[in-house]
């Protein structure tokens, strides 16, 4: 009993200190679907409220340019020349979301792989100490077996001198040896029962230890898998949104320059309406002119001629006047002559 007590001592020790160095093991514990849905939550929420504001901006632009045929064919070009300045707002909300929606995405992207080589060299060190606690218990527990082992052949071998002495002493002394060597048997027994028991404990301190490492690294697994996907999912989001901005400031681009031809097309013909016009209404203008001129010359020609004819009636008036007084006066001398009656006016 006395030989078995300071290996048993020394194996307590040997389990208090391992299990002090693993006491952070415990607390490794997490469930890895908790941690992917919130893993998965803390990155969706903000990109989806910009996917949403994105898809709302370009119905927006759709809507806008849809209108545009119908616009140019009307009279009035104001709502034509605002809903191009609406496109160019819209298509530079666009460029700016789009920008921003691809920073964010890369910024998530780093800080998942940040977080996620973090996560894995803690891990990582988690299961180094581990290890190494498990490794020096399991030396601690083979030294200490060892040492039992030792201690055990040590008793074997003082029974076995015992035994010796028990045959020396022949007849007085033969009930002092079977007391001495009964005491000898159960204190060895004791001690075996007593190193069995540690080590039964100690085993299963190991098997303990060794299905939480277990644990633990299917937790590593299970969190490397997710934010292996998650990290897919963001390039792949990154890159599918990259070549969806390429294409639509594209196509945007193609839209602006043709809207800016049209928009040139449209002045330069209306610029030449404008010249026609000026150059019709200087003509009409001219042809007014000259015909106001004719019509005056007309009028002014109509009252000559009646004047000359007014002139002409008098004088031919005159002349049958002068030329029958004078007839009078030749036929009729001596004669009183009569007084002219004068003419009704």
């Amino acid at each position: 009993m006395g030989s078995a007590s300071p290996i048993c001592t020394q194996a307590l020790h040997v389990l208090r200190v391992t299990l002090d160095k693993l006491g952070l093991v415990g607390a490794t514990r997490v469930d890895p679907q908790l941690q992917a849905a919130a893993l998965a939550q803390s990155v969706g929420e903000e990109i989806t409220q910009m996917i949403a504001e994105q898809k709302k901006l370009e119905v927006r632009f759709v809507a806008l340019v849809a209108e545009q045929p119908q616009l140019r064919n009307l009279p009035n070009k104001n709502k034509l020349h605002e809903n191009q300045k609406e496109v160019h707002a819209v298509a530079e909300q666009l460029r700016l979301g789009t920008q921003a929606l691809v920073r964010n995405l890369k910024e998530e992207y780093v800080d998942g792989v940040e977080k996620h080589d973090l996560e894995t060299q803690a891990t990582i060190e988690r299961e180094r100490i581990t290890t190494a606690a498990v490794k020096q218990l399991k030396a601690e527990i083979k030294e200490e077996k060892s040492k039992h082992e030792e201690e055990m052949r040590r008793a074997s071998q003082a029974l076995a001198e015992l035994n010796q002495q028990q045959k020396a002493v022949a007849l007085g002394g033969s009930s002092k040896a079977r007391y001495r060597q009964a005491q000898v048997g159960a204190a060895n027994e004791c001690a075996r029962r007593l190193e069995n028991s540690r080590l039964s404990e100690l085993q299963d301190q190991i098997a303990a230890l060794q299905e939480q490492l277990e644990i633990d690294q299917q937790v590593h697994e299970a969190s490397s898998g997710h934010s292996v996907k998650v990290q897919g999912w963001l390039r792949e989001e990154a890159l599918e949104w990259g070549s969806k901005v390429d294409a639509d400031l594209a196509a945007k681009e193609k839209d602006t320059q043709t809207v800016k031809q049209e928009r040139q097309r449209d002045l330069m013909a209306l610029k030449d309406m404008k010249e026609k016009h000026e150059k019709e209404t200087a003509l009409k203008a001219e042809r007014d002119v000259l015909a106001k001129d004719a019509v005056d010359k007309e009028a002014a020609n109509l009252i000559l001629k009646e004047k000359q004819a007014h002139a002409a009636l008098k004088i031919q008036a005159a002349w049958r006047g002068y030329t029958a007084r004078h007839a009078g006066k030749g036929k009729g001398k001596g004669k009183v002559a009569k007084k002219p009656s004068k003419k009704k006016k």
